[in-house]
């Protein structure tokens, strides 16, 4: 009975890990997402007109515990040469509420 209620613990775990990002209105399953999502950055104005050059970054967790990588809106820039954003997005997927986890950012511009 403990080996099982232990199983059901670990498996719990990461599923719940999941609600320590906090309350966003990005849906977020606790079983599996892969979600795409347009960014808030500061001066755009998303108004659907895409660069030539599109950049991506991105960081990578591994069981709700280590994460690592650089998913920031500048890394996504430098990656192609982009010096004036035209769009920003992000796209997150999640296994298991984090057992595997990857945000990346997708800028878009000149």
């Amino acid at each position: 009975m403990k080996k099982l209620a232990l199983l059901a613990c670990l498996i719990a775990l990461p599923v719940l890990a999941g609600c320590s990002y906090g309350i966003t209105p990005i849906p977020d399953g606790g079983l599996f997402s892969s979600v795409k999502y347009p960014s808030y950055y500061p001066g755009l104005t998303n108004d659907g007109a895409r660069g030539s050059k599109e950049g991506t970054s991105a960081a990578t967790g591994f069981l709700a515990l280590i994460a690592t990588g650089d998913c920031s809106v500048e890394k996504a820039c430098e990656s192609v040469g982009i010096t004036k954003i035209k769009t920003c997005s992000h796209k997150t997927t999640k296994i298991l509420g984090g057992v595997y986890w990857k945000h990346e950012t997708i800028v878009t511009g000149d």
